[in-house]
Formats: structure tokens, sequence, C-alpha cells
């Protein structure tokens, strides 16, 4: 599987301080196990807001906005839940 950074997400990322980036970098990771494996931790919370568009919780306040087309999984938001919502209005103006 091909895991793709996109530049939105890299953008947001860049914005947080060194803490939050560990975080977020190892929730990436947990992200990763679990669709690999089918493996993830409790905390993760996985859900599933459309067909391919998937969130996953890094702490209360952040988290990661993802899409899977077939065997490539893209990172395309990251923010809390005000932030998720508003890629998502963006995400579907661009797909139609």
């Amino acid at each position: 599987m091909k895991y793709v950074l996109l530049r939105s997400f890299v953008k947001k990322f860049d914005s947080y301080k060194a803490p939050e980036q560990e975080s977020i970098i190892s929730t990436v990771e947990y992200i990763k196990t679990y669709l690999e494996k089918n493996q993830a931790p409790y905390g993760l919370r996985i859900k599933k807001l459309s067909s391919k568009v998937f969130e996953a919780r890094i702490n209360i306040h952040l988290r990661i906005a993802f899409f899977r087309e077939k065997d490539v999984v893209k990172f395309f938001c990251l923010g809390n839940h005000e932030d998720i919502k508003r890629c998502l209005k963006r995400l579907k103006q661009l797909l139609k």
C-alpha cells in the first residue's frame, strides 16, 4: 500500500509545535498499521465519514482526515473538528 501526504496536510503539519508533530507522526503510523494489519490502539477511533473518506482522532482536539483509492491512502486534512468539516466541504466541491 502506498501513502501520500498531500500539500494541505504538510502545510498544516508544519504549523504545529514539536510535541504535536510527534503525536501526528505516531498517529499516521497507527493508521498505517490499522490499514495493513487491522490493529489499532483504542484512542485512535477511526470513523468513516463517507464511502472513501475516514477520520482518525489524535487527541480530543486534533484529527486527521484521509481517503483511500485502491492501494493509495492520501492524508489530506489535519486539524480540529471544524477544520475537518471545512476540508470535507472543499473536497466535495472538487469532486463534483
